[in-house]
């Protein structure tokens, strides 16, 4: 099974420090390795809006978007390596 990366954004809007909540995770992303899954949480609803436009205009595989214990629950997944 693919290792999954967790990067929880709670804190980012109390953060002025770049990088922003999307920029984090367009970073995260890019270090998965192939099949790798990168999962976001937040409890800030402009996070997942942002996530899901930046995942369907860049066609990366949003696996998973669920509410959970008052954040939202998000699940990227990297193309897995050809052979």
């Amino acid at each position: 099974m693919p290792e999954t990366t967790m990067l929880d954004l709670s804190g980012s809007e109390e953060l002025c420090t770049e990088p922003g909540a999307l920029e984090r995770v367009r970073r995260a992303y890019a270090l998965l390795e192939p099949g790798g899954r990168l999962e976001v949480r937040s409890p800030i609803a402009e996070h997942a809006f942002a996530v899901r436009a930046w995942s369907r205009k860049n066609g990366v595989k949003l696996t998973v978007d669920e509410a959970s214990q008052g954040f939202r629950r998000l699940v990227l997944e990297a193309p897995a390596a050809i052979r």
